[in-house]
């Protein structure tokens, strides 16, 4: 068989999250939690036309604004471009679009028309909301019931403002609201509404309740500890000290690091951050630990708090122990080898406690038709997130258990497309395509079986001298700026190697000895199809690996 060519969709693809003509994609797309379609994206953000790519990113994401700041970016971390001179700043271009597009002129999603039925969502952080966003484009009437006085989770309420302004997040979740979701703020299922009265009430229910049930320190006098979520929570809440001069937090992962930097921001001088971890295994990201070493914060990295006492006032001694090695084991409790024989101890005006966060199923106790992993999260059906009770659905944290915005966006979106399904009475495996039009008309249609397509690899790409090498664009960080210009993110848009999508450089058809390809407006395309020897000219010539042959091969030598 003559070449085939893995090309780039500019549909706006709410699912499947492969198109039939991209058999080979990147590794920052495979990679990405959220599903968002970079490549293309990368290509629009070339055009300048940026309502085009907001659109395209909404298709899959409603909320760039927030995952284009507070993401940890795998997608980076997989970036084919590092190993040529640096990965392409992909959180910074998602940003960029969701600040900068006009939304005037973003065309979006028109919903079907009603379907009659009902969905409960209980809980309002990325995947509940993400799960309402899509389940209402779909038709579906949708109410949320959220405990806290505002909608919006973790990022609302738990991540720092200097990080993540709430005025992004309460512009997201406008959009959401748009599209005609109910809300029932301050509303706790198992107080203020009972949880069988909602399964009684709607046609289906998805549990989307985060992790905001904080871990204890194990140690007498723990109560000494302010929980880290609720610490931040408070924060954003409006409440501003004092800390004290000295503040310990325990655990090594974001939500630690977050209480950190806004120890420091509340007038601590010193801050220490325990954790258990070795520096070369931090569960937070390279970008914490560097900002905390330039804020003078210091991480007491093979250590864990080993005893709590009271001094006079709100002060503490706090001792810590050096560890050789700790494993968590299948519920997540953590167990530890002591060096006993190195301690230190430190005086904390504050301490606080970041070491884990579980979902809180109190409304479902004692209901024995559910079913829990060991670590305490909700046991779904993998492919329809269904559980063991009719028309109980479950997504993000409560699924998972802690993970990130971005991983809770991707989860809710899945959620909402399996929800959609059972709620029109089809299987949970079904083959259809959604997408959305141009005109922003919700199309539904039968599609090709799902495919699961080759991640192309820095050393599959033949061509990798075609990419001049060029310097990363840096955008700024201050909430007070914008990230970055339309030139910056139009020169690092341009860095891309759509791996795995074909471009249309024609590099293939100018080195095809026998003139087998022509290069035609939807691309290169085999000409003569008879005549292809398969010398392999093409795939050489690829920049972006998208050039692929199925066998067996129809040699003519």
């Amino acid at each position: 068989m003559p070449p085939k060519f893995s090309r780039q969709t500019d549909e706006k693809v709410i699912s499947p999250p492969w198109a039939e003509s991209q058999p080979r994609t990147s590794p920052c797309e495979a990679h990405c939690p959220a599903g968002n379609p970079i490549q293309t994206v990368s290509t629009l953000i070339e055009a300048n036309t940026l309502e085009q790519a907001l659109a395209c990113l909404r298709s899959r994401n409603p909320f760039p604004g927030i995952t284009g700041r507070v993401c940890n970016h795998p997608c980076e971390n997989r970036c084919n471009r590092a190993s040529h001179d640096q990965a392409v700043a992909i959180q910074d271009l998602e940003r960029f679009i969701a600040d900068r597009a006009d939304m005037i002129r973003v065309v979006k999603p028109r919903k079907k028309a009603a379907s009659g039925k009902t969905v409960a969502i209980i809980g309002s952080g990325p995947a509940g909301l993400t799960c309402a966003y899509f389940s209402a484009i779909l038709g579906h009437k949708v109410t949320i019931f959220e405990e806290g006085p505002v909608l919006g989770g973790t990022p609302r309420l738990a991540i720092p403002g200097y990080r993540l302004p709430k005025s992004v997040v309460d512009r997201e979740v406008g959009l959401v609201l748009e599209l005609g979701v109910q809300a029932r703020i301050n509303t706790s299922v198992g107080r203020d509404v009972d949880f069988q009265s909602i399964l009684d009430s709607f046609d289906a229910c998805v549990i989307a309740v985060g992790a905001w049930k904080e871990k204890a320190i194990r140690l007498p006098f723990s109560n000494m500890a302010i929980p880290g979520i609720t610490f931040l929570r408070r924060v954003n809440e409006g409440w501003r000290g004092p800390v004290g001069g000295r503040v310990v937090v325990a655990g090594g992962g974001g939500v630690a690091f977050d209480c950190a930097f806004t120890a420091k921001q509340l007038g601590a001088q010193e801050v220490h951050v325990v954790c258990v971890e070795n520096a070369g295994n931090m569960c937070a990201s390279a970008a914490d630990v560097k900002t905390a070493r330039t804020q003078g914060i210091e991480v007491h990295n093979s250590r864990i708090i080993s005893m709590l006492k009271p001094e006079e006032g709100r002060s503490a001694t706090v001792e810590l122990t050096a560890i050789s090695s700790f494993i968590f084991d299948e519920k997540g409790s953590l167990s530890v080898d002591y060096n006993a024989m190195e301690k230190e101890t430190i005086t904390a005006d504050t301490l606080i406690s970041a070491i884990g966060a579980i979902s809180d199923f109190n409304f479902m106790e004692g209901d024995s038709r559910f079913r829990f992993s060991p670590k305490g999260t909700i046991e779904v059906n993998p492919e329809s997130f269904a559980t063991p009770v009719q028309k109980v659905f479950a997504a993000g944290d409560a699924v998972t258990g802690p993970s990130t915005v971005a991983g809770a966006v991707g989860s809710g979106r899945r959620t909402a497309v399996a929800l959609d399904r059972y709620l029109r009475g089809l299987k949970s495996a079904s083959t259809e395509k959604i997408k959305i039009e141009a005109s922003g008309e919700i199309v539904t249609e039968e599609g090709p079986d799902p495919v699961s397509p080759h991640i192309v690899a820095y050393e599959e790409i033949l061509n990798v001298e075609f990419h001049e090498k060029k310097e990363r664009q840096v955008a700024s960080k201050d909430e007070v700026e914008t990230g970055f210009e339309m030139d910056a993110a139009s020169k690092e848009a341009r860095r891309c190697f759509h791996c795995g999508h074909c471009t249309s450089c024609g590099s293939c058809v100018s080195d095809c000895p026998l003139y087998v390809l022509s290069m035609t407006p939807k691309g290169p395309e085999v000409a003569h199809f008879d005549e292809c020897w398969h010398c392999g000219c093409c795939r050489i010539a690829c920049p972006s690996g998208a050039v692929l042959y199925e066998f067996p091969l129809n040699m003519l030598v």
